[in-house]
Formats: C-alpha cells, sequence, structure tokens
C-alpha cells in the first residue's frame, strides 16, 4: 500500500501541536484570554469556523488541535493542556471513566458516513479508498465495503477520511468513504450516495470541558455551540444537529 506508506506516520503526529502548546504556556502566556480545543480529526474544518465565530463576538482566540479520536483520551491522560474536547459520544464515556472531563457532554451532532468522489465522479467499482480501523479511525473500510456489497477492483487502506480525501483528489481512487464533514470542508468532493444508518450509523458527537481546563470560561465556547449562529455553521459543515 503505497499510499498509505507515505502518509501512514500522519496520525501519529497530530497530536504533537498539543504538547507544543503545553510547553509554549508559560507565565509569559497567562494572561492571555483564549482558549485550546482538540477534536477528531474530521471535524476541524467546522470547529475552526465556530473558533473564529465566537472570537469575533467575545475576543476570545480558539486554538482547534485535531486528534484521531482513539488519542484523545491517552492525551487527557498525559495532562496535555486541553480545556475543550469535542469527540465522539462514546469517547467522551471513556473520557468521563477515565475522570479527564470536567463536565457532562454538552450538544449532540451527528455525522453521516457517505460515498464520495471528485465532482462527475461516480464509479464505486474501479479504485476505492477507505480507512482501515485503527486509532486515527473508528472506521473498518474493508468491513464496511462487505456489507455495502461493494467489490471494488482495488482497494486502498488509508490512516484516516483525511487521508481519503487526500487520495480522492489526487486522483488515486475514484471513490471512498468520507464523513459528510470531510466533504463540506473541500469544494472538489460530492457525494455519490449516502451510506444507510442500517448499514453504519452516523456517528455522534459532544463536546465537554476537561479537567485540565485552566483558562477563563471554557463553558462560554461551549454554550456558544448551541446558539443559532453555531447551528448554523455546524449544518453548513455537513453536521446534523440535534437538541
Amino acid at each position: 500500500m503505497a499510499q498509505g506508506a507515505k502518509t501512514g506516520r500522519r496520525w501519529l503526529l497530530r497530536g504533537l501541536p498539543g504538547l507544543v502548546l503545553a510547553g509554549a504556556a508559560g507565565p509569559a502566556r497567562a494572561a492571555a484570554v483564549d482558549l485550546v480545543v482538540t477534536c477528531d480529526t474530521t471535524l476541524a474544518p467546522a470547529l475552526r469556523k465556530l473558533g473564529a465565530a465566537y472570537g469575533a463576538r467575545s475576543g476570545v482566540r480558539v486554538f482547534v488541535f485535531p486528534t484521531g479520536p482513539g488519542l484523545i483520551v491517552p492525551q487527557l491522560l498525559r495532562d496535555i493542556q486541553n480545556d475543550i474536547v469535542v469527540t465522539q459520544v462514546a469517547i467522551l464515556d471513556q473520557a468521563a471513566q477515565a475522570g479527564v472531563i470536567a463536565s457532562a457532554p454538552s450538544g449532540t451532532w451527528h455525522n453521516p458516513l457517505v460515498i464520495a468522489g471528485v465532482h462527475g465522479a461516480s464509479a464505486t467499482d474501479r479504485t476505492f479508498a477507505a480507512s482501515d480501523p485503527s486509532p486515527a479511525s473508528n472506521i473498518d473500510g474493508p468491513a464496511l465495503l462487505s456489507r455495502l456489497g461493494l467489490q471494488p477492483a482495488r482497494l486502498l487502506g488509508a490512516v484516516d477520511t483525511d487521508e481519503v480525501a487526500f487520495l480522492l483528489t489526487t486522483g488515486a481512487a475514484q471513490a471512498g468513504l468520507l464523513h459528510m464533514t470531510d466533504v463540506r470542508a473541500d469544494q472538489r468532493l460530492e457525494v455519490i450516495r449516502p451510506v444507510l444508518a442500517d448499514i453504519h450509523p452516523p456517528i455522534v458527537y459532544a463536546a465537554s470541558a476537561t479537567r485540565l481546563a485552566r483558562r477563563p470560561n471554557p463553558q462560554g465556547f461551549i454554550a456558544f455551540l448551541a446558539s443559532p449562529e453555531a447551528v448554523g455553521l455546524l449544518t453548513q459543515s455537513g453536521l446534523e444537529v440535534h437538541a
């Protein structure tokens, strides 16, 4: 899997920005008004838009660090500085059991899974890209293709849906499994067909403050996520917002 080999180490590096920030956040920055948010990789474009909107309203800078979902709880257990975590409800449950989040999860946002390609592409029987099960992704691409009854001529394994999108936009694959948020984040991509909920239910996300939060009012940003402005941005980003 040559393409996967080239980019297979990227997920290992996704936790490093949090480490760098933790090391840089010394006394000189103690008075700065900012918040650090860690999130699943696929949510990063949406949360950066939300952070910019919240900053325009409040003056608070929001730094978003995407992380493979399987690495989020290990990061928190190592006391890597994060004020807010936005991830899958199942992972937040793990974080709660480990005692690393400080508030009950707030809000729920569903992220449908789709088969996608670049605009004008519709072939699903040629080269198909899908995530391998790993700490960077909770999608077992080969198993899901089997449930979908798809038998492409070639299957490219990927670290996560971010790499699937890369394989699609570079022409290495004609179709692939993506979250709706991945499609909305790149104007070159479009949905070929949805993955029905009985095949793979939409992934459900929520937000929580962490016990590591040291900056002022992380709950302010979490409350903002339920505002009409934020709901509009979340919807535009491909998430289905649920009360």
